[in-house]
Protein backbone atom coordinates (compact mmCIF):
# COMPACT_ATOMS: atom_id res chain seq x y z
CA UNK A 1 0.00 0.00 0.00
CA UNK A 2 1.60 3.08 -1.50
CA UNK A 3 2.45 6.01 1.01
CA UNK A 4 2.60 9.53 -0.31
CA UNK A 5 6.32 10.31 0.95
CA UNK A 6 8.84 9.29 2.80
CA UNK A 7 8.72 12.43 5.01
CA UNK A 8 4.71 12.40 4.93
CA UNK A 9 4.53 9.35 6.50
CA UNK A 10 6.21 10.14 9.59
CA UNK A 11 4.25 13.37 9.59
CA UNK A 12 1.16 11.48 8.85
CA UNK A 13 1.72 8.90 11.63
CA UNK A 14 1.96 10.99 14.07
CA UNK A 15 -1.55 12.20 13.85
CA UNK A 16 -2.94 9.00 13.25
CA UNK A 17 -4.62 8.71 16.59
CA UNK A 18 -6.46 12.25 15.98
CA UNK A 19 -7.45 10.93 11.99
CA UNK A 20 -8.73 7.87 13.57
CA UNK A 21 -11.91 9.32 15.51
CA UNK A 22 -13.06 10.47 11.98
CA UNK A 23 -12.05 7.67 10.21
CA UNK A 24 -13.74 4.17 11.91
CA UNK A 25 -16.93 4.28 11.52
CA UNK A 26 -19.14 4.74 15.19
CA UNK A 27 -21.66 2.08 16.56
CA UNK A 28 -24.78 3.33 16.36
CA UNK A 29 -26.51 3.44 19.28
CA UNK A 30 -29.84 2.76 17.72
CA UNK A 31 -30.54 -1.29 16.59
CA UNK A 32 -28.58 -1.99 13.46
CA UNK A 33 -30.08 -1.31 10.01
CA UNK A 34 -30.94 -4.44 8.40
CA UNK A 35 -29.91 -5.12 4.91
CA UNK A 36 -32.85 -7.90 4.80
CA UNK A 37 -35.66 -6.71 6.84
CA UNK A 38 -37.66 -9.22 5.63
CA UNK A 39 -35.50 -12.32 6.77
CA UNK A 40 -34.41 -10.66 10.24
CA UNK A 41 -37.69 -12.17 12.48
CA UNK A 42 -36.59 -13.45 15.72
CA UNK A 43 -37.65 -16.68 14.92
CA UNK A 44 -35.34 -17.66 12.26
CA UNK A 45 -32.52 -15.64 14.11
CA UNK A 46 -32.86 -17.46 17.42
CA UNK A 47 -29.54 -20.34 17.85
CA UNK A 48 -32.42 -22.35 19.36
CA UNK A 49 -34.54 -22.52 16.05
CA UNK A 50 -34.49 -26.10 14.16
CA UNK A 51 -32.00 -25.48 11.57
CA UNK A 52 -32.37 -25.99 8.14
CA UNK A 53 -29.85 -29.17 6.95
CA UNK A 54 -28.09 -28.46 3.14
CA UNK A 55 -28.48 -31.37 0.65
CA UNK A 56 -25.93 -33.63 -0.21
CA UNK A 57 -23.70 -31.85 -2.47
CA UNK A 58 -25.25 -28.57 -2.25
CA UNK A 59 -23.42 -24.89 -2.54
CA UNK A 60 -25.43 -22.59 -0.55
CA UNK A 61 -24.87 -19.70 1.85
CA UNK A 62 -26.12 -22.48 4.57
CA UNK A 63 -23.49 -25.16 3.85
CA UNK A 64 -20.51 -22.69 3.30
CA UNK A 65 -20.99 -21.01 6.66
CA UNK A 66 -19.96 -23.88 8.16
CA UNK A 67 -16.97 -23.43 6.89
CA UNK A 68 -16.36 -20.59 8.65
CA UNK A 69 -15.59 -22.11 11.82
CA UNK A 70 -15.41 -26.09 11.48
CA UNK A 71 -11.43 -26.74 11.09
CA UNK A 72 -12.55 -30.28 10.03
CA UNK A 73 -12.85 -29.07 6.35
CA UNK A 74 -9.31 -28.36 6.15
CA UNK A 75 -8.29 -32.07 7.20
CA UNK A 76 -9.72 -33.32 3.79
CA UNK A 77 -10.00 -32.31 -0.03
CA UNK A 78 -12.90 -30.68 -0.87
CA UNK A 79 -16.01 -32.42 -2.01
CA UNK A 80 -16.74 -29.72 -4.84
CA UNK A 81 -13.10 -28.79 -5.98
CA UNK A 82 -12.58 -25.40 -6.71
CA UNK A 83 -9.79 -23.13 -7.28
CA UNK A 84 -8.88 -19.54 -5.42
CA UNK A 85 -9.04 -16.21 -6.93
CA UNK A 86 -8.32 -13.23 -5.80
CA UNK A 87 -9.29 -9.36 -7.87
CA UNK A 88 -7.25 -6.69 -6.07
CA UNK A 89 -6.49 -2.99 -7.15
CA UNK A 90 -2.48 -3.86 -7.78
CA UNK A 91 -0.46 -2.06 -10.00
CA UNK A 92 -1.79 -2.77 -13.32
CA UNK A 93 2.12 -2.29 -15.22
CA UNK A 94 3.09 -5.44 -13.10
CA UNK A 95 3.05 -8.05 -16.20
CA UNK A 96 6.11 -10.30 -15.38
CA UNK A 97 9.18 -10.63 -13.14
CA UNK A 98 11.18 -10.07 -16.54
CA UNK A 99 10.33 -6.44 -16.69
CA UNK A 100 12.23 -5.04 -13.44
CA UNK A 101 11.19 -2.31 -11.12
CA UNK A 102 7.77 -2.48 -13.21
CA UNK A 103 7.14 -6.06 -11.81
CA UNK A 104 7.08 -4.32 -8.27
CA UNK A 105 5.21 -0.97 -9.41
CA UNK A 106 3.32 0.20 -6.51
CA UNK A 107 0.51 2.51 -7.10
CA UNK A 108 -1.78 -0.62 -5.74
CA UNK A 109 -4.71 1.08 -5.47
CA UNK A 110 -8.13 2.54 -8.29
CA UNK A 111 -8.04 5.79 -9.24
CA UNK A 112 -9.87 8.03 -12.09
CA UNK A 113 -6.00 7.98 -14.00
CA UNK A 114 -5.14 4.69 -13.06
CA UNK A 115 -8.23 2.33 -13.07
CA UNK A 116 -6.56 -0.58 -11.25
CA UNK A 117 -9.99 -2.55 -11.39
CA UNK A 118 -11.75 -4.62 -13.74
CA UNK A 119 -13.29 -1.69 -16.45
CA UNK A 120 -15.02 1.54 -15.70
CA UNK A 121 -19.03 0.84 -17.37
CA UNK A 122 -22.35 2.39 -17.46
CA UNK A 123 -25.29 0.61 -16.03
CA UNK A 124 -28.27 -0.14 -17.93
CA UNK A 125 -29.64 2.73 -15.52
CA UNK A 126 -27.11 5.33 -17.04
CA UNK A 127 -25.00 5.44 -14.53
CA UNK A 128 -21.19 4.79 -14.00
CA UNK A 129 -20.02 1.96 -12.17
CA UNK A 130 -16.60 1.02 -11.20
CA UNK A 131 -16.07 -2.95 -11.98
CA UNK A 132 -14.06 -4.14 -9.31
CA UNK A 133 -14.64 -8.07 -9.62
CA UNK A 134 -16.44 -9.53 -12.60
CA UNK A 135 -16.32 -13.37 -12.05
CA UNK A 136 -17.91 -16.83 -13.88
CA UNK A 137 -19.04 -19.63 -11.86
CA UNK A 138 -20.08 -21.48 -10.34
CA UNK A 139 -18.17 -20.07 -7.47
CA UNK A 140 -18.25 -18.32 -4.27
CA UNK A 141 -17.04 -14.84 -3.03
CA UNK A 142 -15.25 -15.28 0.86
CA UNK A 143 -13.58 -12.16 1.36
CA UNK A 144 -13.44 -8.58 1.02
CA UNK A 145 -11.33 -5.98 2.02
CA UNK A 146 -10.43 -2.36 2.05
CA UNK A 147 -8.44 0.38 3.14
CA UNK A 148 -10.84 3.32 1.23
CA UNK A 149 -14.30 2.79 1.89
CA UNK A 150 -16.12 4.13 -1.32
CA UNK A 151 -19.63 4.77 -2.19
CA UNK A 152 -22.25 1.75 -2.54
CA UNK A 153 -21.16 -1.76 -3.11
CA UNK A 154 -23.14 -3.84 -5.55
CA UNK A 155 -23.01 -6.77 -5.70
CA UNK A 156 -24.89 -8.81 -8.91
CA UNK A 157 -25.44 -12.27 -8.69
CA UNK A 158 -26.22 -14.83 -12.02
CA UNK A 159 -26.89 -11.55 -14.50
CA UNK A 160 -30.14 -10.12 -12.66
CA UNK A 161 -29.95 -6.55 -12.84
CA UNK A 162 -31.54 -6.00 -9.55
CA UNK A 163 -28.48 -6.19 -6.74
CA UNK A 164 -28.65 -9.13 -4.66
CA UNK A 165 -26.73 -6.88 -2.00
CA UNK A 166 -26.38 -3.45 -1.45
CA UNK A 167 -25.27 -0.82 1.01
CA UNK A 168 -22.42 1.31 1.98
CA UNK A 169 -19.03 0.03 1.49
CA UNK A 170 -18.39 1.55 4.84
CA UNK A 171 -20.96 0.38 6.86
CA UNK A 172 -21.20 -3.15 5.26
CA UNK A 173 -17.51 -4.26 5.71
CA UNK A 174 -16.66 -1.78 9.05
CA UNK A 175 -19.46 -4.80 10.53
CA UNK A 176 -22.11 -1.44 11.27
CA UNK A 177 -25.29 -3.46 9.15
CA UNK A 178 -27.30 -6.99 10.09
CA UNK A 179 -27.03 -9.32 9.34
CA UNK A 180 -23.25 -8.59 8.84
CA UNK A 181 -21.83 -7.99 11.87
CA UNK A 182 -18.88 -8.91 13.80
CA UNK A 183 -17.35 -11.04 13.36
CA UNK A 184 -18.30 -11.38 9.76
CA UNK A 185 -17.24 -8.26 9.45
CA UNK A 186 -15.30 -5.24 11.22
CA UNK A 187 -12.46 -3.14 11.13
CA UNK A 188 -8.95 -4.43 12.79
CA UNK A 189 -5.81 -1.68 12.62
CA UNK A 190 -7.30 0.65 10.00
CA UNK A 191 -8.49 -2.35 7.78
CA UNK A 192 -12.26 -3.10 6.50
CA UNK A 193 -13.14 -6.85 6.20
CA UNK A 194 -16.30 -8.95 5.45
CA UNK A 195 -16.05 -12.31 5.78
CA UNK A 196 -18.95 -14.31 4.58
CA UNK A 197 -20.19 -16.87 1.52
CA UNK A 198 -21.47 -15.74 -1.62
CA UNK A 199 -22.12 -18.16 -3.80
CA UNK A 200 -23.38 -17.92 -7.23
CA UNK A 201 -24.28 -20.30 -10.59
CA UNK A 202 -23.20 -18.41 -13.04
CA UNK A 203 -21.89 -14.88 -12.84
CA UNK A 204 -20.86 -12.64 -10.27
CA UNK A 205 -20.42 -8.65 -10.79
CA UNK A 206 -18.68 -6.70 -8.01
CA UNK A 207 -19.37 -2.20 -8.37
CA UNK A 208 -18.86 0.51 -6.76
CA UNK A 209 -20.81 4.11 -7.90
CA UNK A 210 -17.42 6.12 -6.83
CA UNK A 211 -13.89 5.85 -6.51
CA UNK A 212 -13.66 8.96 -3.89
CA UNK A 213 -13.02 8.11 -0.38
CA UNK A 214 -11.85 9.83 2.88
CA UNK A 215 -7.81 10.08 3.53
CA UNK A 216 -7.31 9.13 6.95
CA UNK A 217 -4.72 11.19 7.80
CA UNK A 218 -5.66 14.70 6.66
CA UNK A 219 -9.84 14.10 6.39
CA UNK A 220 -10.04 14.99 2.98
CA UNK A 221 -11.91 13.64 0.01
CA UNK A 222 -9.48 11.16 -2.73
CA UNK A 223 -9.10 9.49 -5.96
CA UNK A 224 -8.59 6.43 -4.06
CA UNK A 225 -9.59 3.12 -3.55
CA UNK A 226 -7.73 0.38 -2.82
CA UNK A 227 -9.41 -3.74 -2.34
CA UNK A 228 -8.80 -7.08 -2.77
CA UNK A 229 -11.81 -9.66 -3.22
CA UNK A 230 -11.10 -13.47 -2.38
CA UNK A 231 -13.53 -15.91 -4.51
CA UNK A 232 -13.41 -19.88 -5.28
CA UNK A 233 -14.13 -20.81 -8.59
CA UNK A 234 -15.56 -24.77 -8.39
CA UNK A 235 -14.11 -27.05 -10.54
CA UNK A 236 -16.56 -29.74 -12.83
CA UNK A 237 -19.61 -28.27 -10.54
CA UNK A 238 -23.45 -28.25 -11.69
CA UNK A 239 -24.95 -24.91 -11.89
CA UNK A 240 -27.76 -26.89 -10.28
CA UNK A 241 -25.88 -27.52 -6.73
CA UNK A 242 -25.45 -24.19 -6.01
CA UNK A 243 -28.26 -21.64 -4.22
CA UNK A 244 -27.30 -18.21 -5.14
CA UNK A 245 -26.67 -16.15 -2.29
CA UNK A 246 -29.97 -13.99 -1.54
CA UNK A 247 -32.05 -12.56 1.45
CA UNK A 248 -34.03 -16.01 1.58
CA UNK A 249 -30.77 -17.95 1.54
CA UNK A 250 -30.03 -15.37 4.52
CA UNK A 251 -33.15 -16.45 6.18
CA UNK A 252 -32.80 -19.69 5.51
CA UNK A 253 -29.52 -20.07 7.31
CA UNK A 254 -30.22 -17.55 9.87
CA UNK A 255 -29.51 -20.32 12.81
CA UNK A 256 -26.48 -21.30 11.37
CA UNK A 257 -25.16 -18.01 10.97
CA UNK A 258 -25.93 -17.34 14.96
CA UNK A 259 -23.82 -20.69 16.30
CA UNK A 260 -20.93 -19.93 13.84
CA UNK A 261 -20.72 -15.81 14.69
CA UNK A 262 -20.89 -17.49 18.29
CA UNK A 263 -18.28 -19.59 17.27
CA UNK A 264 -16.36 -16.90 15.98
CA UNK A 265 -16.54 -14.81 18.75
CA UNK A 266 -15.32 -17.02 21.30
CA UNK A 267 -12.39 -18.76 18.93
CA UNK A 268 -14.23 -21.96 19.65
CA UNK A 269 -13.78 -24.19 16.50
CA UNK A 270 -17.26 -25.81 16.15
CA UNK A 271 -17.12 -29.45 16.31
CA UNK A 272 -18.74 -33.02 15.88
CA UNK A 273 -22.24 -33.23 18.65
CA UNK A 274 -21.96 -35.23 20.26
CA UNK A 275 -17.93 -34.92 20.61
CA UNK A 276 -16.19 -38.81 20.05
CA UNK A 277 -14.86 -40.53 22.88
CA UNK A 278 -11.44 -38.54 23.17
CA UNK A 279 -8.00 -39.41 25.25
CA UNK A 280 -6.13 -36.96 26.80
CA UNK A 281 -1.95 -37.77 26.48
CA UNK A 282 0.37 -36.06 28.77
CA UNK A 283 3.59 -34.69 27.20
CA UNK A 284 6.39 -36.23 28.45
CA UNK A 285 7.56 -34.13 31.21
CA UNK A 286 10.60 -32.21 30.17
CA UNK A 287 13.72 -29.93 31.67
CA UNK A 288 14.26 -29.54 27.58
CA UNK A 289 18.14 -29.20 26.71
CA UNK A 290 20.22 -30.63 24.24
CA UNK A 291 20.68 -34.01 25.88
CA UNK A 292 16.98 -34.41 26.75
CA UNK A 293 14.26 -33.56 24.20
CA UNK A 294 10.88 -34.65 25.52
CA UNK A 295 9.06 -37.29 23.08
CA UNK A 296 5.40 -38.23 22.89
CA UNK A 297 3.94 -41.17 20.92
CA UNK A 298 0.79 -41.77 20.09
CA UNK A 299 -0.87 -45.04 18.49
CA UNK A 300 -4.07 -44.38 16.78
CA UNK A 301 -7.18 -45.77 17.60
CA UNK A 302 -7.98 -48.90 15.15
CA UNK A 303 -8.77 -47.46 11.50
CA UNK A 304 -7.18 -44.00 12.25
CA UNK A 305 -6.75 -41.07 14.84
CA UNK A 306 -6.99 -37.35 15.00
CA UNK A 307 -5.04 -35.07 17.23
CA UNK A 308 -7.81 -32.70 18.25
CA UNK A 309 -5.75 -30.03 20.54
CA UNK A 310 -2.04 -29.90 21.66
CA UNK A 311 -1.45 -27.79 25.04
CA UNK A 312 2.24 -26.69 25.26
CA UNK A 313 3.03 -24.92 28.75
CA UNK A 314 6.24 -23.38 29.77
CA UNK A 315 7.61 -20.50 32.40
CA UNK A 316 10.08 -19.09 29.76
CA UNK A 317 9.51 -15.67 28.64
CA UNK A 318 12.87 -14.79 27.43
CA UNK A 319 12.38 -14.07 23.32
CA UNK A 320 15.94 -15.89 22.34
CA UNK A 321 15.30 -18.94 24.64
CA UNK A 322 11.56 -19.49 23.77
CA UNK A 323 12.85 -19.06 19.87
CA UNK A 324 15.39 -21.93 20.54
CA UNK A 325 12.99 -24.13 21.03
CA UNK A 326 12.00 -26.59 18.17
CA UNK A 327 8.67 -28.80 17.80
CA UNK A 328 8.57 -31.12 15.87
CA UNK A 329 5.91 -34.07 15.04
CA UNK A 330 5.49 -36.64 12.72
CA UNK A 331 2.54 -39.06 11.28
CA UNK A 332 3.29 -42.64 10.05
CA UNK A 333 6.63 -41.86 9.77
CA UNK A 334 6.61 -38.62 7.75
CA UNK A 335 7.59 -35.28 9.68
CA UNK A 336 5.46 -32.54 8.72
CA UNK A 337 5.85 -30.02 11.23
CA UNK A 338 9.27 -28.16 12.76
CA UNK A 339 9.17 -25.06 13.62
CA UNK A 340 10.61 -22.78 16.73
CA UNK A 341 8.13 -23.13 19.33
CA UNK A 342 6.08 -19.79 19.61
CA UNK A 343 6.09 -19.27 15.61
CA UNK A 344 4.85 -22.54 15.29
CA UNK A 345 1.47 -21.09 17.89
CA UNK A 346 1.59 -17.92 15.27
CA UNK A 347 4.21 -15.65 17.06
CA UNK A 348 7.84 -14.67 17.20
CA UNK A 349 10.02 -13.61 18.86
CA UNK A 350 8.93 -13.67 22.22
CA UNK A 351 5.72 -14.85 24.05
CA UNK A 352 2.91 -12.46 22.93
CA UNK A 353 -0.62 -13.68 24.16
CA UNK A 354 -3.31 -13.11 21.51
CA UNK A 355 -6.16 -15.71 20.47
CA UNK A 356 -7.48 -16.19 16.97
CA UNK A 357 -9.94 -19.88 15.90
CA UNK A 358 -7.28 -22.01 15.17
CA UNK A 359 -4.07 -20.86 17.54
CA UNK A 360 -3.85 -19.35 20.95
CA UNK A 361 -0.79 -18.27 23.24
CA UNK A 362 -1.68 -17.04 26.61
CA UNK A 363 -0.37 -15.01 28.76
CA UNK A 364 0.41 -17.62 31.38
CA UNK A 365 2.50 -19.11 29.03
CA UNK A 366 -0.19 -21.97 27.73
CA UNK A 367 -0.09 -22.61 24.06
CA UNK A 368 -2.71 -23.90 22.30
CA UNK A 369 -3.36 -25.48 18.57
CA UNK A 370 -6.72 -26.31 17.70
CA UNK A 371 -5.77 -27.11 14.13
CA UNK A 372 -6.68 -30.93 13.81
CA UNK A 373 -4.51 -33.00 12.69
CA UNK A 374 -5.14 -37.05 10.71
CA UNK A 375 -3.31 -39.57 10.98
CA UNK A 376 -3.59 -43.31 10.14
CA UNK A 377 -1.78 -45.14 13.06
CA UNK A 378 1.14 -42.87 14.54
CA UNK A 379 2.03 -39.92 15.87
CA UNK A 380 5.57 -38.36 17.46
CA UNK A 381 5.38 -35.07 18.94
CA UNK A 382 9.31 -34.00 20.10
CA UNK A 383 9.95 -30.64 21.43
CA UNK A 384 13.67 -30.55 21.49
CA UNK A 385 16.65 -27.83 22.35
CA UNK A 386 19.28 -28.27 19.33
CA UNK A 387 22.57 -27.71 19.96
CA UNK A 388 24.21 -24.84 18.86
CA UNK A 389 27.85 -25.32 17.12
CA UNK A 390 30.61 -24.19 19.00
CA UNK A 391 28.45 -22.57 21.85
CA UNK A 392 28.41 -23.29 25.39
CA UNK A 393 25.25 -26.23 26.43
CA UNK A 394 22.55 -23.55 27.26
CA UNK A 395 20.75 -24.08 30.31
CA UNK A 396 17.27 -26.04 30.44
CA UNK A 397 14.06 -25.11 29.03
CA UNK A 398 10.66 -26.60 31.40
CA UNK A 399 7.69 -27.87 28.99
CA UNK A 400 4.54 -29.10 29.52
CA UNK A 401 1.13 -30.11 28.17
CA UNK A 402 -1.46 -32.42 27.08
CA UNK A 403 -2.31 -34.06 23.50
CA UNK A 404 -6.07 -34.62 23.16
CA UNK A 405 -6.68 -37.53 20.45
CA UNK A 406 -9.97 -39.10 19.03
CA UNK A 407 -10.83 -42.14 16.56
CA UNK A 408 -10.83 -40.76 13.13
CA UNK A 409 -10.65 -42.66 10.14
CA UNK A 410 -8.32 -42.01 7.39
CA UNK A 411 -8.88 -42.07 3.65
CA UNK A 412 -5.20 -42.23 1.79
CA UNK A 413 -6.95 -40.92 -1.04
CA UNK A 414 -8.35 -37.43 0.20
CA UNK A 415 -7.44 -37.47 3.98
CA UNK A 416 -4.67 -34.55 4.34
CA UNK A 417 -1.74 -34.60 6.72
CA UNK A 418 -1.06 -31.16 8.55
CA UNK A 419 2.03 -29.04 7.80
CA UNK A 420 3.84 -26.32 8.96
CA UNK A 421 7.35 -25.42 8.39
CA UNK A 422 9.20 -21.90 8.95
CA UNK A 423 11.97 -20.55 6.80
CA UNK A 424 14.27 -19.08 9.54
CA UNK A 425 15.38 -15.11 9.88
CA UNK A 426 17.11 -13.87 7.05
CA UNK A 427 18.63 -10.47 6.77
CA UNK A 428 17.44 -8.96 3.81
CA UNK A 429 18.97 -5.48 1.92
CA UNK A 430 15.94 -3.61 0.56
CA UNK A 431 17.54 -2.48 -2.33
CA UNK A 432 17.28 -4.01 -5.51
CA UNK A 433 13.73 -4.31 -5.06
CA UNK A 434 12.88 -8.07 -5.14
CA UNK A 435 10.84 -10.93 -4.20
CA UNK A 436 11.53 -13.08 -1.11
CA UNK A 437 10.89 -16.54 -1.53
CA UNK A 438 9.23 -18.10 1.44
CA UNK A 439 8.54 -21.49 0.18
CA UNK A 440 7.50 -23.63 -2.69
CA UNK A 441 4.85 -26.26 -1.32
CA UNK A 442 4.46 -29.97 -3.38
CA UNK A 443 1.70 -32.61 -3.81
CA UNK A 444 -1.77 -31.74 -3.59
CA UNK A 445 -3.79 -30.15 -0.56
CA UNK A 446 -4.22 -26.32 0.54
CA UNK A 447 -2.32 -23.76 2.35
CA UNK A 448 -4.26 -22.57 5.28
CA UNK A 449 -1.88 -19.73 6.76
CA UNK A 450 1.05 -17.55 7.13
CA UNK A 451 2.88 -16.39 10.16
CA UNK A 452 5.15 -13.57 9.05
CA UNK A 453 8.19 -11.58 11.21
CA UNK A 454 9.76 -8.72 10.65
CA UNK A 455 12.64 -6.82 12.21
CA UNK A 456 12.54 -3.17 11.27
CA UNK A 457 15.78 -0.93 11.91
CA UNK A 458 15.01 1.92 14.52
CA UNK A 459 15.13 5.30 12.20
CA UNK A 460 13.72 3.94 9.27
CA UNK A 461 10.58 4.44 7.15
CA UNK A 462 7.48 1.73 6.53
CA UNK A 463 8.46 -1.79 5.59
CA UNK A 464 5.70 -3.04 4.51
CA UNK A 465 5.20 -2.17 0.92
CA UNK A 466 5.19 -5.41 -0.54
CA UNK A 467 2.41 -7.29 -2.20
CA UNK A 468 1.72 -11.19 -1.48
CA UNK A 469 2.41 -13.13 -5.47
CA UNK A 470 1.23 -16.76 -5.11
CA UNK A 471 1.46 -19.19 -8.20
CA UNK A 472 -1.05 -22.17 -8.17
CA UNK A 473 0.27 -24.88 -10.13
CA UNK A 474 3.04 -23.53 -12.09
CA UNK A 475 0.99 -20.61 -13.53
CA UNK A 476 3.09 -17.64 -15.08
CA UNK A 477 1.14 -15.11 -13.11
CA UNK A 478 -0.16 -15.12 -9.82
CA UNK A 479 -3.47 -16.21 -8.84
CA UNK A 480 -3.48 -13.99 -5.76
CA UNK A 481 -1.90 -10.73 -6.01
CA UNK A 482 -1.53 -8.28 -3.42
CA UNK A 483 -1.65 -4.26 -2.61
CA UNK A 484 0.63 -4.83 0.48
CA UNK A 485 1.90 -6.75 3.29
CA UNK A 486 -0.53 -5.32 5.92
CA UNK A 487 -3.60 -5.22 3.65
CA UNK A 488 -2.83 -9.39 2.99
CA UNK A 489 -3.04 -9.74 6.76
CA UNK A 490 -6.39 -7.83 7.45
CA UNK A 491 -5.33 -4.08 8.58
CA UNK A 492 -3.92 -1.02 6.34
CA UNK A 493 -2.28 2.21 6.39
CA UNK A 494 1.07 0.67 8.37
CA UNK A 495 -0.76 0.51 11.33
CA UNK A 496 1.23 0.00 14.58
CA UNK A 497 -1.77 -1.03 16.50
CA UNK A 498 -1.93 -4.75 17.79
CA UNK A 499 -5.48 -6.35 17.37
CA UNK A 500 -6.46 -10.21 17.18
CA UNK A 501 -9.58 -11.25 14.58
CA UNK A 502 -10.52 -14.88 14.53
CA UNK A 503 -9.02 -15.11 10.76
CA UNK A 504 -5.20 -12.53 11.77
CA UNK A 505 -3.87 -10.95 14.21
CA UNK A 506 -0.66 -8.24 14.93
CA UNK A 507 0.69 -9.70 17.51
CA UNK A 508 3.57 -7.38 18.02
CA UNK A 509 4.66 -3.96 16.93
CA UNK A 510 6.52 -1.16 18.07
CA UNK A 511 5.28 1.09 21.22
CA UNK A 512 4.21 4.79 20.63
CA UNK A 513 7.54 6.67 19.81
CA UNK A 514 9.14 4.27 18.58
CA UNK A 515 7.84 4.76 14.78
CA UNK A 516 8.40 1.92 12.74
CA UNK A 517 11.34 0.88 14.45
CA UNK A 518 11.70 -2.64 15.95
CA UNK A 519 9.64 -5.71 16.17
CA UNK A 520 6.63 -6.55 13.59
CA UNK A 521 4.89 -9.92 14.28
CA UNK A 522 1.61 -10.79 12.15
CA UNK A 523 -0.77 -14.02 10.94
CA UNK A 524 -3.46 -14.71 8.81
CA UNK A 525 -5.66 -17.86 8.89
CA UNK A 526 -7.06 -19.13 6.05
CA UNK A 527 -9.94 -21.24 7.05
CA UNK A 528 -13.23 -19.81 5.05
CA UNK A 529 -10.30 -19.05 2.12
CA UNK A 530 -7.88 -21.25 1.93
CA UNK A 531 -6.09 -21.73 -1.42
CA UNK A 532 -5.89 -25.76 -3.11
CA UNK A 533 -2.90 -26.81 -4.94
CA UNK A 534 -2.85 -30.35 -7.19
CA UNK A 535 0.93 -29.80 -7.76
CA UNK A 536 2.63 -26.62 -6.15
CA UNK A 537 2.06 -23.95 -4.37
CA UNK A 538 4.87 -20.90 -4.94
CA UNK A 539 4.51 -17.75 -2.02
CA UNK A 540 6.81 -15.43 -2.92
CA UNK A 541 6.32 -11.64 -1.09
CA UNK A 542 7.96 -8.39 -2.18
CA UNK A 543 10.42 -6.47 -0.40
CA UNK A 544 9.68 -2.96 -0.82
CA UNK A 545 10.86 -0.60 2.00
CA UNK A 546 10.80 3.23 1.73
CA UNK A 547 14.70 3.13 3.07
CA UNK A 548 17.71 2.20 1.58
CA UNK A 549 18.67 -0.64 4.67
CA UNK A 550 18.78 -4.08 5.71
CA UNK A 551 15.80 -6.05 7.23
CA UNK A 552 15.26 -9.26 9.43
CA UNK A 553 12.23 -11.46 8.16
CA UNK A 554 10.95 -14.78 9.35
CA UNK A 555 8.18 -16.46 7.93
CA UNK A 556 6.15 -19.77 8.68
CA UNK A 557 3.21 -21.65 6.31
CA UNK A 558 0.55 -23.73 7.50
CA UNK A 559 -0.84 -26.36 4.87
CA UNK A 560 -2.66 -29.67 4.44
CA UNK A 561 -1.16 -31.82 2.06
CA UNK A 562 -1.73 -35.70 0.82
CA UNK A 563 0.78 -38.36 2.27
CA UNK A 564 4.41 -37.68 0.37
CA UNK A 565 3.88 -33.52 0.18
CA UNK A 566 7.24 -31.71 0.38
CA UNK A 567 8.25 -28.00 0.10
CA UNK A 568 12.00 -26.49 -0.25
CA UNK A 569 11.91 -25.02 3.12
CA UNK A 570 15.49 -25.59 5.21
CA UNK A 571 15.48 -28.82 7.08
Amino acid sequence: MPRRTNVAIGIAFAALAAALIAFIPREDPAPPPSLFPSSSSSSSSSPSSSPALPAPGEISVLSLLGDMADLDHLTHLPAAPFVARQASSYDRRSHRPEDGDAWFANDDFATHASPNLVRVETSPAGERRYVLLDAQGPGAVVRLWTATPAGTLRMFIDDDPRPALEAPMGPLLGGQLDPFRPPFAQVTAMGHSLYFPFPFRKRCLVTIDTLDSIDPFSGRVVDKVYYQIGWRQYVGARDDQVRAFSGAEVARARPAMARVAAALAANRPLEADPAPARTTIPLTAAQVDPSRPSVTTIEAPAGGGLIRRLRLTTPERDPERLRAIVVAISFDGEETVRAPLTDLFGSSPGLNAYESLPLTIAADGTLTSRFPMPFRSRAVVTVARPATSGAPSPPAVAISGEIVIEPRAFAPETTLLFHARDRPPTALPTRPLGDWHIATLTGRGHQVGTLLGVRNPPGTFWWGEGDEKVFVDGEPFPSLFGTGTEDYFGYAWSSTERFAHPYHAQTLAPGPGDGFGGWFSMNRFLILDPVPFSTSLRFDLEMWHWSETTVEVSALLYWYAQPGGGDDLPR
